[in-house]
């Protein structure tokens, strides 16, 4: 009997011992199993942001490259990157490869990047003319084609985008000839407007930009020291003198305008902008930091210019527009024109023109030295991926 207590004892000791020893060993697995998908997520976020970060590098300095692979310690593992120039599907992209470890596990991705440094045309110039208010009464009686022009006016059939976007509704008032494109598809200038052409009632998401740097994706200050600077014919002015009388045109510009133009008005005077000369260009800013300064009127000399601005003209509020535009316009202030009518828009068109706008946005990437946009913003990446490999 004592022998075979003694059997059953030992067995329960045994089956004690292995099922222990097994569950200990499915313990131990369980947790490196927990530890390497733990290693694997941060080894795979360390790798991810540092790929953001070379873009990011990458859109303050155009000339940024990493021929030879640098190592450094990022997020509490260390990661090793470059970046080149390669060729890679037709296209002459800057290749990044990142290599990220972290307690013994690595991650790799590989991604491809549009070269920085040229013009764009900035994702929140959503059409000829975009605002985050009632455009009714401002556009009055002109000609509004979202229709791509190219720098001669003609059409670049299919690549266009809507004729005016605004986040209210909108009402043709004062029969406005409006074209645009939609979905690759081109309508020319009508009244009635085809719908298509208006986009209304856009929620922007509480992102629509409240100042010119944030339509580029520019840190604020930065348009208004490219226009300090005075390279390539950039101009500044804070409360401008102005010619007294009904009209107050701003004085002080040297015509033609080109570069960065930044008129900061901050005194409550109400003005005009009166354009003289040909060949008016580039990016042409009338703001404040309250989105609260008023163009009464944006005119041209009849006797020296053409009344043309190729370019984007980016204002707070603005009025009585009796000049043609090629590059688009964008309005910053949640306040315009409701109540007054305009009959001498009616010779006067905006038309869209992605050269024209990303002409101008160049020669700004050139004086600031920061690059193409994707995007605006916090998170924003301001250069164009093409394609990640991990």
């Amino acid at each position: 009997m004592s022998r075979v207590i003694m059997i059953l004892v030992v067995g329960a000791i045994i089956t004690y011992a292995y099922t222990n020893i097994t569950l200990n060993e499915y313990t131990s697995q369980g947790t490196q199993n927990a530890v390497d998908n733990y290693s694997y997520n941060r080894a795979h976020d360390i790798a991810n942001g540092m790929v953001d970060v070379i873009l990011m590098r990458l859109a303050n300095d155009k000339d940024y490259r990493v021929s030879t692979k640098i190592s450094e310690n990022l997020f509490g593992g260390e990661v090793s990157y470059s970046a080149e120039n390669a060729f890679f599907d037709g296209d002459s992209l800057i290749k990044i490869i990142v290599s990220a470890k972290f307690n013994g596990v690595t991650k790799n991705i590989t991604s491809y990047t549009e070269k920085p440094g040229g013009g764009w045309v900035p994702p929140v110039v959503r059409a000829a003319w975009t605002a985050n208010a009632d455009l009714n009464n401002t556009i009055s009686d002109m000609y509004i084609d979202g229709r791509n022009h190219d720098l001669s006016l003609g059409i670049i059939a299919g690549t266009g985008v809507a004729g005016v976007s605004t986040s209210t509704t909108f009402n043709n008032v004062d029969n406005a000839e409006i074209g645009g494109t939609k979905a690759g598809v081109d309508y020319p200038m009508s009244y009635p407007e085809d719908p298509a052409v208006i986009e209304e009632n856009f929620s922007w998401g509480g992102t629509f930009p409240e100042s010119p740097d944030e339509i580029l994706g520019y840190p604020e200050g930065t348009l208004k020291a490219a226009a300090q600077s005075g390279q390539y014919g950039s101009q500044y002015l804070l409360n401008p003198a102005n010619s007294g009388g009904k009209s107050s045109y701003i004085l002080g510009l040297t015509y033609p305008v080109s570069g960065v133009t930044y008129i900061e008005i901050t005194n409550g005077d109400e003005l005009e902008l009166q354009f003289e000369q040909n060949g008016n260009s580039g990016i042409v800013v009338v703001h404040n930091s309250d989105r609260t300064s008023r163009l009464k009127g944006v005119k041209y000399d009849k006797s020296t210019s053409d009344g043309l601005l190729t370019g984007l003209l980016v204002t707070d509020y603005s009025f009585h527009h009796h000049i043609d535009i090629l590059g688009g316009v964008m309005q910053l202030s949640p306040n315009l024109e409701d109540s007054k009518n305009c009959n001498g828009n009616k010779d006067h068109w905006v038309y869209y023109s992605s050269e024209a706008i990303t002409q101008a946005t160049e020669t700004a990437a050139e004086i600031t030295g920061l690059s193409a946009n994707a995007g605006y913003g916090f998170g924003k990446k301001r250069v164009n991926v093409k394609h990640v490999y991990e």
